[in-house]
């Protein structure tokens, strides 16, 4: 039990970690080149208001990204619009966060995905939406 508790308080440190280094990474003004168009992207709306995904989806394609798929999140609870790294390339997703101005993002790498990079709106990002029509 002990070991198991060990190794969950490891994970849980690694990904702070990572989650610290690539915010890091997305905050600075210089970080090298951008990665070359297509980006595969999913969007996915996580917080309820209809049509924010549609919207985040539209403002990705007039930026060249390859949007593969538009749907719901596995709830709608997020507040943070939160970028997702599912390919294993993070300049990917760096660059799909750039084009939204979102701060957040994590690396989850699943061989199940077939996409690059997955966006889930939050309430944050429909707000500024909402503000900006």
């Amino acid at each position: 039990m002990r070991i198991l508790v060990f190794k969950v308080v490891l994970l849980l440190l690694c990904a702070g970690a990572l989650y610290i280094a690539i915010s890091t990474r997305l905050s600075r003004e210089d970080d090298g080149p951008e990665c070359e168009v297509p980006v595969i992207v999913e969007v996915l709306n996580g917080c309820g208001v209809s049509g924010v995904a549609e919207e985040v989806a539209a403002c990705l394609r007039s930026e060249d990204f390859d949007v593969m798929f538009v749907g719901n999140a596995d709830d709608f609870n997020y507040k943070e619009t939160l970028v997702v790294d599912r390919s294993g390339a993070c300049a990917k997703a760096i660059t799909v966060a750039r084009a939204l101005a979102v701060d957040s993002v994590i690396q989850q790498v699943r061989g199940s995905f077939f996409v690059d990079v997955s966006v889930v709106v939050g309430s944050d990002m429909a707000e500024s939406l909402a503000s900006a029509r």
